[in-house]
């Protein structure tokens, strides 16, 4: 697939752009008028409209009355943190892109119904359905959840996976990888170290406070990552980026299964396939149900992934457990996230997941050579 060409029209840069005019011309129906009703501000902004057509009388599947217009829409944000429009972008190509792939092969993962997507070379818009309103919830700051959802979201990874198997930036150039650039800029040695020891931050164990050596472990792990698990990855699989819709419902993807969905497709990119699922199931799981739950998921995936057409691979396989256990380091962002990006709460909560994790997988000793059989505190890698 070709790279996508930024458009030349000009999109909406702040909210007073938004007009009804505007929005007719992306829906394909006359409109007369709209109330922006609410703002989510962040890395990408979410604004809120409640529509009136024209014609009130005609009903449409096609013609949502409540929207959800995502993109970058704080130019005073925008200019002191550049790296959200590429994040905008993104998502915005995913849904004018992929998505119709996805739902023409029916693959079975949930994410909001998008109307229209497009950028240009300062914008990024996706205009979907607004999931508040389709009855859709979301999870708390902390939550931890049984594994029959556990299992449902892994299986809709493994159906993604599936689709994608094996590509990579040959065949879609404009999926760059930016995930690992910001990951090594979040855990260089001095931002990590101010970080990590910064006394409002969650305390770690000694071994995870050496800046130097955590940072050799990361460009180590990026850099060996085993090409036999590459495909597309959500990226970024954490409890913030999922929902909980009503099922079935005429505003979510039509062939999900079930009720939970993710969203935020502004991190995808090529890499090991364990990185989604490693990530999603720390983050959905106390420390204890994952330790119990983990190798029935692990399982779980790579059925599902070889039924929806990927390669057939068992965890009694040493490659596939080194790979899976390597990818506990996706639990980086957990030590360093900003707490501009999530709250306290949750970055304290997933951090501990991710700190015990490490231990159990003796994540470190293994990405850096050794045979990671315990982790620095003595934890048992479960098997």
């Amino acid at each position: 697939m070709s790279a996508p060409q930024p458009s030349t029209q000009q999109l909406p840069t702040v909210p007073s752009e938004i007009t009804p005019e505007w929005l007719s011309s992306k829906l394909g129906h006359k409109i007369k008028s709209i109330e922006h009703t609410r703002s989510i501000w962040g890395t990408g902004s979410k604004l809120f409209y409640t529509i009136t057509y024209e014609d009130d009388n005609h009903s449409s599947s096609t013609r949502p009355t409540h929207i959800c217009i995502k993109g970058v829409f704080d130019p005073t944000m925008l200019a002191s943190q550049p790296w959200t429009l590429p994040l905008a972008q993104r998502e915005a190509d995913f849904f004018s892109l992929l998505a119709p792939d996805l739902l023409a092969n029916t693959t079975p993962i949930n994410f909001p119904k998008t109307y229209w997507a497009s950028t240009s070379p300062h914008q990024g818009i996706s205009i979907m359905d607004d999931l508040y309103t389709s009855g859709c919830t979301f999870p708390p700051e902390l939550a931890s959840y049984p594994l029959s959802t556990v299992l449902e979201g892994i299986n809709q990874l493994a159906a993604l996976h599936a689709r994608y198997w094996g590509q990579s930036e040959a065949t879609h150039p404009w999926i760059s990888n930016t995930y690992d650039t910001a990951m090594k800029f979040l855990c260089s040695p001095s931002t990590f170290n101010k970080t990590v020891r910064d006394p409002d931050r969650p305390k770690l164990p000694a071994y995870l406070q050496d800046g130097e050596r955590f940072n050799l472990a990361l460009d180590r792990y990026f850099s060996t990552r085993n090409p036999k698990f590459q495909t597309l990855l959500h990226g970024d699989t954490h409890m913030g980026n999922i929902f909980f819709s009503p099922s079935p419902s005429p505003s979510m993807s039509p062939c999900h299964e079930g009720k939970i969905g993710f969203l935020d497709w502004s991190a995808i990119h090529f890499g090991s396939c364990f990185h989604d699922v490693v990530y999603f199931v720390t983050a959905m799981l106390t420390v204890q149900d994952r330790r119990k739950h983990e190798m029935e998921i692990l399982d779980r995936y790579l059925e599902t992934l070889h039924r929806f057409g990927g390669p057939r691979f068992d965890r009694r396989d040493k490659e596939v457990m080194n790979e899976y256990r390597r990818s506990f380091m996706t639990g980086a962002i957990w030590l360093v996230c900003p707490y501009a990006l999530q709250s306290r709460e949750r970055v304290g909560e997933l951090c501990e997941r991710a700190v015990a994790a490490f231990g159990d997988h003796g994540v470190l000793e293994l990405v850096l050579g050794g045979n990671g059989e315990k982790g620095r505190e003595g934890s048992c890698v479960v098997l």
